[in-house]
């Protein structure tokens, strides 16, 4: 680390001690996670690495790749990418972590109207509907049984509708799971 990094560390960890969105990953990584309290899909996360050169020659790499961001497109990340780089220029030859996160934060509405979500919101669909198919077809599947195949169905699984069945049922002996495994 250079001087100038040095200087832009200690500056950045005063200004952001007490701020728990604010993560030092490493020496040269710094994350801030921009949290939206409505809606978790609207939050996303900066990670911004300082290459060598930094802040003399090289800008700071600005990062959306983090899982934290895994709820938004491709598309969506680069046009945010593009909006932050838009002010790299302002910026250039200058410690620009602090600008950068102040950026976002005065953007921040615009930045959370790029994410669009559409897939996350289809896919909790989809899986809404897979488990009202999944809790239709094991009710409608009891239609048709002989009253010792329902007795049966219901001994082994009890009532479908209610969870009314007893802690553990379906548990594993730990000691007889040992024994057949042979660790004991």
């Amino acid at each position: 680390m250079n001087e100038d990094q040095t200087d832009e560390q200690e500056v950045l960890l005063s200004i952001y001690e007490d701020d728990e969105n604010f993560k030092q990953i490493s020496d040269t990584i710094y994350c801030y996670k921009f949290v939206c309290d409505e809606n978790d899909l609207q939050s996303f996360m900066i990670q911004i690495t300082w290459p060598k050169d930094y802040p003399e020659s090289d800008n700071a790499l600005v990062d959306l790749d983090s899982f934290f961001n895994s709820h938004i497109k491709a598309h969506e990340k680069e046009q945010m990418l593009e909006k932050i780089r838009s002010q790299y220029d302002d910026w250039a030859g200058m410690a620009m972590t602090f600008n950068i996160v102040n950026y976002v934060m005065d953007n921040v509405e615009e930045f959370r109207q790029l994410i669009k979500n559409e897939n996350v919101v289809e896919r909790e669909d989809k899986e809404s509907v897979a488990l009202e198919k999944k809790e239709k077809s094991a009710v409608s599947s009891t239609k048709g049984m002989t009253k010792g195949q329902k007795r049966r169905f219901y001994d082994k699984y009890g009532n479908i509708d209610a969870d009314d069945k007893p802690r553990g049922w379906n548990w594993v002996d730990v000691i007889k799971h040992l024994n057949k495994t042979g660790c004991v």
